[in-house]
Parts: structure tokens; sequence; C-alpha cells
């Protein structure tokens, strides 16, 4: 790794805490604009870790959000945002936080590491959870279940895009200049090319077998978070190939939602399509690109591996409620694979109807 891309990451990581006296612990449904001040100016902070984010998976899907707040003399040493997710289906569980690859405590001192968690395992237990799941990027030393088969791919930005372009392998300059030969051209905005981006979305789900999110969600991405958030589309002859929803956050892309058509693979629109998001964003002074979430050993980690993206480890952690076991759906099980092939069959209109009252609660 060079020294670059090591700058790059250390920036990602969670701030080194450091010690103090006693925490007290103030829960609040409505953080006040401290909280946000607080999340903007602490490393390893993510989009979703914002009040905002809690409050907009409340309102869009009815889940119970809780954002708890760590102070001390009235300062802020750290907050945990969770949000409750009730289902018959999957049972009656916490996540921090719901629909992003990150989230987890941001904190200042160990005291308020400690309070925070204590706190969260109290609420579970008032509201009856099976289970907390903290999508940590650094795993905290707390006796918790430890997941940490899912990485995020990062890749260093410049301000001239042209740096980016020299460090990338010669096969990945071709595949992108193949696309541009064979007339793809990309496209970006914002709301008003939603429902074209989720139309091609939900058609790639559907060929990988995964139930789509509802449109909702990007809908209320993008009214949240107006000024992050916008929408790439590589398109030929009017026709839309590849697509690409993009938010961004101190100084950090993040790419967690896109695809390609398996039909047009072989004219590598998916390149030219990522390229142009670095593109753009190396020319609005961003400083980093996530590929987003991929499993260890996958094609999408190959893909990603392919732009000399350095690794960030994903460390999920779980506290289990006594007497309870932790369901994670393994994906290289039989009962699994099963489950893709036949979401695989279905008509693309049946994914698209019942496949949203799914993923709401698998978040």
């Amino acid at each position: 790794m060079n020294k670059q891309a090591e700058k790059v990451i250390s920036l990602l990581e969670p701030i080194e805490i450091t010690h103090t006296g006693v925490i007290d612990i103030i829960v609040s449904d409505s953080a006040d604009a401290g909280c946000a001040d607080f999340v903007q100016s602490t490393p390893g902070a993510r989009l979703c870790h914002l009040p905002e984010w809690t409050k907009m998976v409340e309102s869009l899907f009815g889940h119970r959000g809780h954002y708890l707040v760590a102070r001390k003399n009235g300062t802020i040493y750290g907050i945990l945002p969770l949000v409750q997710i009730r289902s018959r289906l999957f049972g009656n569980r916490m996540i921090s936080q719901p629909f992003s690859d990150y989230g987890g405590p941001l904190v200042k001192t160990p005291a308020a590491l400690d309070a925070l968690y204590q706190r969260a395992f109290v609420l579970a237990t008032q509201y009856g959870c099976e289970s907390i799941e903290f999508r940590n990027t650094t795993a905290i030393s707390h006796n918790l279940h430890l997941r940490n088969d899912k990485i995020s791919m990062y890749l260093p930005l410049a301000s001239e895009p042209e740096e980016v372009w020299k460090g990338l392998r010669p096969q990945i300059r071709n595949r992108i200049r193949k696309a541009e030969k064979f007339g793809v051209t990309i496209i970006n905005g914002h709301r008003e090319m939603l429902d074209e981006f989720y139309r091609i979305w939900t058609i790639r789900m559907h060929q990988l077998g995964t139930p789509c999110y509802p449109i909702k969600l990007f809908r209320g991405i993008m009214e949240t978070f107006a000024d992050n958030s916008r929408i790439f589309l590589a398109i030929k002859d009017g026709t839309t190939m590849a697509v690409l929803f993009v938010y961004t956050f101190n100084d950090c892309v993040h790419t967690r939602w896109g695809g390609a058509l398996r039909e047009y693979d072989s004219i590598d629109p998916n390149y030219l399509l990522n390229w142009s998001a670095i593109e753009f964003y190396c020319r609005v002074g961003m400083k980093w690109f996530d590929f987003g979430r991929s499993t260890v050993g996958s094609s999408q980690h190959t893909f990603k591996k392919r732009w000399g993206a350095q690794t960030l480890q994903l460390n999920w952690q779980y506290w289990i409620r006594p007497g309870h076991e932790l369901c994670v759906p393994q994906q290289d099980s039989i009962k699994y694979k099963k489950k893709v092939e036949m979401w695989k069959k279905l008509p693309l209109w049946t994914t698209r109807l019942i496949g949203p009252h799914i993923s709401r609660n698998l978040p």
C-alpha cells in the first residue's frame, strides 16, 4: 500500500480515544444540532451517523429510532444511532445503521463507548429485541459476536483526474476506452433520473436473485441529502445499460447501489460509468471513492481490486440476548442458494411488487 492510500485509510478509521471521567447518557429521539456538528467533525463518521439518517428511516418505514448521546458537562463525547426493526419473519432486533454499510458508535473516550453500549443493551432488553447489530469498521473489545466476512474498497482520489488515471491498470483503462469506442456515454443528475435508475437497478437485482429496496428509500435519500446525492447513467443509443447511485460525506464518495445489465457486459459500460463518477468527484474535490461493501473473494471484490482500491475491513458485531441465537444468512449455504435461484425464476413484476416488503426488514 502506498503512502497516499495509507493516509486515506487512516482517515477512515475511528478517532483514537482518550480517558476521561464519568459520562452521563442522554437518550434523545430528536437530537439537537450539536449532534450533527459532532458527527461532521469526528473521524470515522459516515452519513448514516447523522440524526437525519435515523429520522429518514423512521419516516419512510415506520421503524423506531433511538439516538443515544453521551455527554459530560454538556459536551458531547459520543453518539450511537440505533433503529429497531420488528418483523414476523425476521424477528425483533436493533441495527446501527440500517440501509448502510456502516454504523456503530462514534466516541472520543472509552467511558463514552462503555456507557453507550450499556445503554443500548438496556434498551434492547426493554423493547424485547433478540439482538443488536453494530456495523463497525473497527472491532470493539466487548464480548460481542464478530462477523468479518465483509469488506469495503476505497480508491484514493486526486484533484486532477489524470493522476488517478495514470495509476489505473492498463486493463482498466482499455475497458474504459472500449466502452467509449462503442458509443457509451455517461449522464448524471438528481431526482429526474430516479425512475430510470430504479428500473435498471431492479432488473439487475432480479438477475442476482436479491429482493430490491423500495424506490422510496432512494427518493428519501435524495430529498433528505439533496446536496450529497447524485445518479449516474450509462447510455447507448437511448438505452440505459448501467446505473450508479452515489452520495457523499466528509470528502468521501459512497457508491452502495449500482449495476450493469448482463446483456451489455461485452462492451463494459460499468467501467466507464465508475470512471466517469471518479472523474466527476475528483474535479469537485473529493478525497476518496468508496466502491461499497463486498464479500471477500466474490466477483464484486475482484472487480473493485482491479481498480487498485484498498481494503477496509468491516467488523460487524452482535449483542445477542441471553437465551437466543444469532441468525445471519450464510451465502454459501445450500438453503440460501436455493432461495436465490427461486427468486431469479419469479417474474420481474412480482419481485418489484413483493421485494420492497421483504427488504424493508432486511436493511
